[in-house]
């Protein structure tokens, strides 16, 4: 498409601390990014054509499949959504009147595993009928972040005078890994020193890979982070739920911004690993966190 999404805006929540406010978008996150970059990249392909069959399908948890929907309505294309069980019944429903078909694998397909089976049950039961997006596999994501988020954040750090010697973190937990990975490729290609920090849920243990049941959707969700592998990780912090809740409040009572679960995550594992000297101008080192969508979208 011509158009681009507008840039969102780059908030300092604490001196040196930096929150990307993803949640402001139209399509109500970070992934509206990603809907229009799969979509697109399909187009340019000449796999897809608007308003044609195939059909687009996709495996989400939520907010991907509401950028989908957008998108997929106004180009004209049906969509057809696979959904886990115990993700917000209120972004399945938006969703749902955005124009997508929301199957709950639960209910849909019982005898599935996860919603990658669901998928690719669907592909062999109608052959040619749908195109699969794919965001754990489909390197258009990154590239979404890559040329939008992380190009947006440098722009935004140096229009506030920070220079390459700047020590920056980027602190995020992992679902494809696909945001951490577009936006540290253009951090580091400016910045002298980029870390990246994992936010590991409850019941998780990056390290090992291993991704037990919490309530951050979006965060480890039950496979390794296709483009952001945990042994690149400069450093893991665990968030638990009360922290999860407590920054919650802090951003709420302070800053008077409302987001879903993984977010308030984010910004409790910011405070936990925020250097002392974060924000000062002789340290020049800043934290890079995301605020990827919104509360009300939860029940």
């Amino acid at each position: 498409m011509s158009d681009t999404l507008l840039p969102t805006p780059l908030f300092e929540a604490l001196p040196g601390v930096f929150l990307k406010c993803e949640f402001l978008h139209p399509g109500r996150s970070h992934k509206a990014r990603v809907a229009r970059a799969l979509i697109d990249d399909a187009e340019r392909r000449g796999i897809i054509t608007r308003g044609g069959p195939p059909a687009l399908i996709e495996r989400t948890g939520g907010n991907l499949g509401i950028g989908l929907a957008i998108e997929a309505t106004v180009r004209g294309y049906e969509l057809v959504l696979i959904t886990d069980p115990g993700y917000a019944k209120v972004k399945k429903e938006l969703a749902a009147r955005l124009g997508a078909t929301v199957l709950d694998r639960g209910v849909s397909f019982p005898d599935c595993e996860d919603n990658e089976a669901a998928v690719q049950q669907m592909l062999r039961s109608e052959p040619g009928r749908f195109h699969y997006l794919n965001q754990f596999g489909n390197p258009a994501n990154p590239m979404a972040h890559e040329q939008g988020t992380g190009a947006e954040i440098l722009a935004q750090l140096i229009s506030r005078g920070y220079s390459r010697d700047t020590r920056v973190s980027i602190v995020s937990g992992l679902g494809t890994g696909a945001t951490v990975r577009g936006v540290s490729s253009v951090l580091q290609q400016w910045f002298e020193r980029v870390c990246v920090i994992g936010v590991e849920p409850p019941n998780c243990d990056l390290r090992t890979d291993v991704h037990g049941s919490h309530n951050l959707q979006g965060f480890s969700v039950g496979q390794p982070a296709p483009f952001f592998p945990s042994g690149e990780l400069d450093g893991i912090v665990p968030v638990t739920d009360e922290e999860v809740d407590a920054a919650r409040r802090a951003l709420s009572e302070t800053h008077r911004i409302f987001v879903g679960p993984s977010s308030c995550a984010n910004f409790a594992a910011v405070l936990k690993v925020r250097p002392p000297g974060t924000g000062n101008s002789s340290s020049r080192g800043v934290c890079i966190s995301f605020l990827y969508d919104r509360g009300e979208d939860y029940e």
